[in-house]
């Protein structure tokens, strides 16, 4: 009953999902402006695949983390506003918003003006989705690229007048070639320990000594739903390694062994 009920609210994300896909913001090419939605649509469809065969949309042997669409959008703020060249062109990139429905999909926006003429500057909309999702071997945290699948250019206030040749669409294209490579790695506010640490036991009539066990973790799988992104951990334990022997107390006595003469 719970994997037909799953079944059928992912099938009504999908119907939702294709419905928002309908909207025209930039009046270009319409298979490329639902690049976006379309990984949307190509996650929930893989989830009920899944689900149709009986299988768990996360390996049931993984360990699952999950951050919230409102805690990425306040993480991609903070590394903003960013500025980007794409010819004569500036793009500044002033707010960033997370919507995980399908895909850890994001949007960002901001302004595109020529560097000459600050004052004609039109609002430029990306649209992209997290991907190549990573632990960080120095800090322990997940990381991310945001690879961007289209480029909107809106309310140009007669920016389109002095483009020269071509048309939005391949500019936007330009811009979209352009603040690829920029764009900055994510970090998902979540913290992956990579061993588990026993201290040495130094005091009292047990005396154990300091262990480490590595930890290896890599990310096995993620689903985004709901405004939530689930990553799945794939966790391996190492062998026990000793970091600290548990010496004697200074000053404490020998015991006397039994027998000895005194």
């Amino acid at each position: 009953m719970a994997r037909r009920k799953a079944w059928a609210t992912l099938g009504l994300v999908i119907l939702a999902g294709g419905t928002a896909c309908k909207r025209d913001r930039g009046g270009g090419d319409l298979h490329a402006q639902l690049a976006a939605k379309q990984r949307e649509v190509d996650g929930l469809r893989a989830a009920l695949a899944r689900l149709d065969g009986g299988e768990p949309i996360l390996p049931e042997d993984a360990v699952i983390v999950s951050v919230s669409q409102s805690v990425v959008s306040q993480v991609l703020n903070v590394q903003l506003p960013l500025e980007e060249k794409a010819g004569s062109l500036k793009v500044t990139l002033t707010r960033g918003e997370a919507f995980f429905n399908g895909s850890p999909a994001v949007t960002l926006t901001g302004r595109i003006a020529p560097s000459a003429e600050p004052g004609l500057a039109g609002e430029i909309v990306v649209f992209g989705a997290l991907e190549g999702i990573k632990i960080d071997p120095a800090s322990g945290t997940l990381r991310a690229n945001i690879a961007v699948d289209h480029v909107d250019l809106l309310e140009m206030a007669g920016l389109e007048k002095i483009i020269g040749g071509g048309s939005l669409d391949d500019l936007g294209q330009l811009v979209r070639k352009q603040i690829q490579g920029g764009l900055p790695e994510v970090e998902v506010p979540v913290r992956i320990e990579r061993s588990i640490d026993l201290p040495a036991v130094t005091d009292g009539p047990v005396r154990i000594d300091g262990a480490r066990m590595p930890l290896e973790v890599t990310v096995a799988d993620l689903f985004a739903a709901d405004g939530s992104l689930s990553v799945a951990l794939r966790v391996t334990p190492g062998e026990f390694a000793k970091t600290a022997a548990a010496t004697e107390p200074k000053g404490a006595a020998v015991p006397e062994r039994a027998g000895n003469p005194r």
